[in-house]
């Protein structure tokens, strides 16, 4: 199946096979891949984890491993074949005409390196007629541009000091840097909240209309898909199996697998019913209460500063920026209450420090009859295993070393049950209650998609058996339809065991969908908080209104 073009298009990707060879053994990856990308066009790739869509990206950038074999087909840039060139021709054509964003943010910077040397390498090695000092303005432009606040001080700061959505708005400015004809980019707003995302989003829409690129937009989210895309190409198990415009896939799918993914999508529902008084929502401010008098989590106090890093430009130490600013927050137990807020507002934050992964100087958190010293260590105060954590990015939070089989059996035991008969019916119900094939467990991360790893972070949070859970996007990297799956999985559970649960997310629907109350935090407060339904159809506080409208307006009903 081929998207046609009038003109002669800047990319052609005709028959394309692939396999991936391992041993004796032979696994067919794409089958019959074809399509066109036009010149200023902005084509997207859907389709569920292991369709083939990064894939086809990495093969369209020669970034794959000698493991796949190419089988048929061929893929042309500007007329001339780019799969028979060289690895010197390549590696020429990588980065200066064709770029990518990758879904991986942390993976794709150096801890070492502050970011802004990397911006400011990446424009130096692309065009060596620039001096240095015309570098470090392009990179400061580049990170201004895609939203990074105060980018001459943030210039200086290392990756590890920034949130995971500021890392992925970095690795899109590191694409930007040599102005390329084409970018692929796998994921890139996956890791950002609705307000951030809407930017990018506009920002490559107008990199568009003022350059010319083209854009290759691997993803899972549909309203991503619907915001940006001139044209969609679906894909499952390898195989294009359907592509057309964006309003007739949206409007009039024709494929079965198409109409699934779209029925699966999460809509945002706005109610307009009246909501009873004692409902009424908070003001903004540093502490709030959501539950009965006795509660299983009470937060109090919680404040954190972030010290700068180096010298601003010359002039003496930055400002230290405040993480949190005497949070606090009440949860009865069985409930699962949503944290929301943008990228830096000290979602994370909070989270890490309520799992004992981080201190803070001030505050306390007392679950049930235990009071925790937060100015100590997790390990120290005992706090650490009494929540446990499902992390944002499963690819850093996963041992490369372990299988996953030996991470979960060690989650376990972790959770106190050591030498158990029931731990091997455990692990294969929970496998199977995450749709994760059991073939998995004798394999390690890297050879499982970005969305499998996250359901196996999920499940080995689960399996340690805690009384609260904090999950930190625990959703970003599945696809939609593996999403509800997962939702309904994680409210069963906390029901059935009456544990609690803190959802931290960017996702509005699916925070919708699974918490009974929601706190909105902006720069280290809580900015607005209430029942769920108080939130989203009667809260008139201006920041909570700003992150409602940021929704894809075609999923808000």
């Amino acid at each position: 199946m081929t998207v046609e073009h009038v003109t002669a298009p800047l990319l052609r990707v005709q028959n394309l096979g692939l396999r991936h060879v391992s041993g004796s053994a032979t696994t067919p990856i794409l089958s019959d891949v074809s399509f066109e990308l036009g010149r200023g066009e902005i084509l997207g790739i859907i389709g569920e984890s292991g369709a083939g869509k990064s894939t086809v990206g990495n093969a369209i950038l020669g970034l794959l491993s000698p493991e796949f074999q190419q089988t048929s087909g061929t893929i042309e840039f500007n007329g001339k074949a780019i799969d028979g060139m060289t690895a010197d021709e390549r590696q020429t054509l990588r980065g200066r005409r064709i770029s990518a964003i990758f879904q991986d943010h942390t993976a794709s910077l150096d801890p070492l390196m502050s970011v802004g040397a990397q911006v400011e390498e990446t424009c130096l090695t692309l065009d060596s007629s620039l001096s240095k000092r015309e570098a470090r303005a392009r990179a400061i432009d580049l990170l201004a541009r895609v939203g990074i606040p105060e980018p001459e001080r943030r210039y200086r700061n290392y990756p590890h000091q920034f949130s995971g959505g500021q890392r992925q708005r970095v690795v899109i400015a590191i694409a930007l840097a040599g102005s390329p004809d084409i970018i692929i980019a796998d994921e890139p707003t996956s890791a950002l909240d609705a307000t951030v995302q809407k930017q990018v989003l506009e920002l490559l829409k107008i990199l568009v209309d003022e350059t010319g690129v083209s854009i290759i937009l691997v993803t899972h989210d549909m309203g991503v898909i619907s915001e940006i895309t001139n044209r969609v190409l679906v894909m499952r198990k390898g195989q294009v199996v359907e592509a057309d415009r964006t309003a007739t896939i949206l409007d009039q799918p024709r494929h079965d697998y198409t109409k699934k993914l779209l029925a699966a999508v999460p809509r945002l529902r706005i109610p307009t019913r009246t909501v009873k008084a004692e409902d009424d929502g908070g003001q903004a401010g540093s502490s709030a209460i959501d539950g009965d008098q006795n509660p299983l989590l009470v937060a109090e106090g919680l404040s954190k500063q972030f010290a700068p890093q180096g010298f601003a430009w010359g002039i003496g130490r930055g400002k230290p920026r405040f993480g949190l600013r005497d949070v606090g927050i009440r949860l009865p137990r069985g409930s699962i209450t949503g944290i929301v807020g943008e990228s830096g507002s000290g979602k994370t934050t909070f989270g890490r420090i309520l799992a004992g992964l981080d201190t803070a100087p001030t505050g306390r958190i007392t679950i049930g009859e235990h009071a925790f010293n937060v100015s100590r260590s997790g390990r120290r105060s005992g706090l650490l295993g009494r929540v446990q954590m499902i992390f944002q990015d499963p690819s850093v939070s996963l041992n490369p070393r372990m299988t996953i089989g030996e991470t979960l059996d060690e989650s376990i035991r972790f959770g106190g049950r050591t030498g158990s008969s029931k731990e091997p019916a455990d692990l294969a119900a929970m496998m199977d209650r995450l749709g994760l094939p059991r073939s998995l467990l004798a394999r390690h991360p890297h050879q499982l998609s970005g969305g499998q790893k996250q359901r196996v972070c999920i499940a080995r949070a689960l399996l340690a058996r805690p009384e609260i859970i904090v999950a930190d996007e625990p959703t970003s990297a599945l696809d939609v339809s593996v999403q509800a799956e997962i939702v309904g999985l994680l409210k069963d559970t906390i029901a059935e065991r009456a544990m609690t649960m803190v959802f931290i997310s960017h996702d509005l629907a699916i925070v919708q969908a699974m918490c009974s109350s929601v706190f909105i935090f902006k720069d280290g407060r809580i900015e607005d908080f209430g029942p769920t339904e108080f939130i989203f159809s009667r809260s008139d506080n201006p920041y909570t209104r700003a992150l409602i409208n940021a929704r894809p307006q075609r999923f808000t009903c």
